[in-house]
């Protein structure tokens, strides 16, 4: 199964490389039916999601979510809060959502793929943010990305106060 070195950090990073792992070897040999892939994002949503929010909050970007922003996470055509909102309190919210599995997958075709996701408020039960299915791949390299960065920058200052 392996090691975990720094827990939060290897997490996120292997969850990561799963996806990648999974586009890599099993889309190019299964049909369109047999391959799951946004079922297996939702699931590893509750590692990039959820995991971090507990474990790791301080290393969550607090950057607005401007429309420069949400071009730079590969954001075009699903519908984010605005810049009112930080990633953070996105990442928080979305978080409720997936933890209650209070979200919803919306097929539009008659093939019943996977169009968009919408995460509701679990408190009004609002959509507050809704993601067309192929910019949800682009948004969590993105978030992981940044996070993983963060993470190890916290983690190297938790270092340098304990010497």
């Amino acid at each position: 199964m392996g090691n975990y070195v720094d827990f939060e950090q290897d997490f996120i990073m292997r969850t990561m490389m799963l996806i990648q792992q999974y586009y890599d070897e099993i889309v190019p040999k299964k049909s369109f039916y047999e391959q799951f892939n946004y079922t297996l994002l939702i699931n590893c949503l509750f590692g990039l999601i959820v995991m971090p929010k507990e474990r790791a909050m301080s290393a969550i970007p607090t950057t607005r979510l401007t429309a420069e922003f949400k071009a730079k996470m590969g954001i075009q055509q699903s519908n984010l809060p605005d810049s009112a909102t930080t990633l953070r309190e996105l990442i928080v919210k979305m978080r409720h959502s997936v933890a209650h599995c209070d979200f919803e997958v919306i097929s539009h075709g008659e093939d019943k793929s996977f169009d968009l996701v919408n995460f509701r408020d679990t408190e009004n039960k609002n959509v507050f943010a809704s993601f067309v299915a192929s910019e949800i791949l682009p948004f969590l390299k993105f978030y992981t990305d940044v996070l993983h960065n963060n993470l190890h920058r916290v983690n190297e200052g938790a270092r340098k106060q304990t010497n």
